[in-house]
């Protein structure tokens, strides 16, 4: 039961967005109880919400270990790969898990997420098209196949399929993101060659190169770090203002002792719910 509960936190954490946070819970769980597949699964979908692909991958295997032939196992070895950069593997783990279940939308947006991580667009395409074909009611499955076709050239058919997603589910917000990208990319496209521009910029910002994408800088690490200078600078100031009541003549005003105290202690309140934050 406890850990069941472990697991209901840690899920909710990711939901979050707070996935250091699920990281740290599962820790402990997974040393625990090493045969617990959920808890590998969560465990690697919090490092890959990181970007800790190689963490997320270790963590993905475990549990495919333990469930061969997993569906959620292979679905997140998949994600790991892609996020690492592998992508014959990415896609052999993606093809694995569609033979599985074929027909299930979700496996087959990952094949097709994968490829298009590879750089292998027309493959891409044609498996999401077929995808959305068969499983004309997902709206996901439409979603990444307008992200296909827009990486492909065809930004009219792109807008075609995130309005299908729009009109399964309406406040579909990855639809939503993907058309306001693509009305923006639009506003550059004036002919024939700033068509092949732009759209081979967004089919390579879908591209994940060998070794995955390089970490992006963590706000929250800067916030904290700025926070706890400040609060390191408060008490500096602390410590002088005593000494030169002290040693000196001067009298230092009591407000500005207080002042200072209460900058240190919001700074050191700041920097702790910061780092609880990331």
């Amino acid at each position: 039961m406890r850990t069941d509960l472990l697991l209901g936190k840690a899920d909710d954490l990711l939901c979050n967005g707070r996935a250091g946070q699920a990281a740290t819970l599962l820790a402990p769980v997974v040393g625990e109880e090493p045969g617990n597949v959920d808890a590998w699964l969560l465990l690697a979908r919090a490092q890959l919400a990181l970007r800790r692909p190689a963490a997320a991958l270790d963590a993905a295997r475990a549990a495919l270990h333990l469930e061969p032939h997993g569906l959620e196992a292979l679905y997140w070895v998949s994600a790991a790969y892609t996020a690492a950069g592998r992508h014959d593997l990415a896609v052999a783990a993606a093809v694995s898990a569609c033979n599985e279940d074929p027909g299930n939308p979700r496996l087959l947006e990952r094949r097709g997420r994968a490829l298009l991580a590879a750089g292998r667009l027309a493959e891409a395409e044609r498996v999401l098209a077929a995808g959305a074909e068969f499983a004309h009611y997902d709206a996901d499955l439409h979603v990444a196949h307008g992200v296909a076709l827009f990486a492909a050239g065809r930004p009219l058919n792109a807008r075609e399929a995130h309005g299908r997603a729009l009109a399964l589910e309406p406040a579909h917000p990855q639809a939503q993101i993907e058309l306001r990208r693509l009305t923006a990319a639009e506003q550059r496209i004036v002919d024939a060659e700033s068509l092949v521009r732009v759209t081979d910029e967004f089919a390579e910002s879908l591209r994940v190169p060998a070794g995955g994408r390089r970490p992006e800088p963590d706000g929250h690490g800067v916030l904290a770090h700025l926070a706890a200078v400040a609060f390191a600078v408060c008490l500096a100031a602390l410590l002088i203002l005593g000494i030169l009541d002290r040693v000196t003549p001067l009298e230092v005003p009591l407000a500005l002792t207080l002042a200072v105290l209460c900058a240190a202690g919001s700074a050191a309140c700041a920097t702790a719910l910061i780092r609880r934050r990331a």
